[in-house]
C-alpha cells in the first residue's frame, strides 16, 4: 500500500477519531461541570457528545476491520484448520462486502437528502452528522477486499498477510 493511501486511511481511522474523541471527552466534561456545578445544562454540548460518540464508533469500527480485530464468536472457528479458517474469512468478507456494496449508494443518497434537516440544538445540517456512515461503509469495503486478496494469496501458497 502506498504512503499516500496509508496516510488517507490513517487520517480517517486514527487521527480523525482521536480528534473527535477529544471533542467527546471535553464536551462531556464541560457538560457535567455546567449541569452539576453551574446548574445550567447545555443541549448543544449534549448533541456534540452524542454525535461525536457515533463518529468514534463508526471510525473505530473501520479501524478494527483494518487490523481484523472485530469481536467475533469464534468457538467453532478456532477449532478449524488454518486453511479452512482462511476460506471462512474469505467467504464472510465477501458476504459482508456484498451487503455493504448494496448499502453504499443509498447511504450516500440519504446523507445528501437530509441536508435541509438541521440538528435541534446545534442547527447544523444532518448531512455533516451522518456522513460518517457512508465513510465507514467505504472504508470497510476496501479493508475487506484487501483481506480477501491477502487471504486468497495465502491460500494459493503465497506469503501470509503483512
Amino acid at each position: 500500500m502506498s504512503r499516500v493511501v496509508r496516510r488517507v486511511f490513517d487520517f480517517f481511522e486514527v487521527y480523525l477519531p482521536v480528534a473527535v474523541f477529544s471533542v467527546l471527552l471535553l464536551s462531556v466534561f464541560i457538560q457535567v461541570f455546567m449541569r452539576y456545578v453551574l446548574n445550567m445544562p447545555s443541549p448543544k454540548l449534549f448533541e456534540v457528545s452524542i454525535y461525536s460518540f457515533v463518529w468514534v464508533i463508526y471510525l473505530g469500527g473501520a479501524l478494527a476491520t483494518r487490523y481484523d480485530q472485530h469481536m467475533r464468536f469464534d468457538l467453532v472457528y478456532r477449532s478449524l484448520k488454518p486453511k479452512v479458517r482462511l476460506v471462512v474469512d474469505v467467504v464472510f468478507d465477501l458476504f459482508t462486502n456484498a451487503v455493504l456494496l448494496f448499502m453504499v449508494v443509498p447511504s450516500f443518497r440519504y446523507t445528501i437528502q437530509v441536508y435541509p434537516i438541521k440538528a435541534s440544538a446545534l442547527r447544523i445540517p444532518w448531512t455533516f452528522l451522518l456522513i460518517v456512515f457512508p465513510v465507514f461503509v467505504v472504508l470497510v469495503i476496501i479493508h475487506n477486499f484487501l483481506s480477501v486478496y491477502y487471504n486468497a494469496r495465502e491460500l494459493a501458497g503465497g506469503a501470509p498477510r503483512p
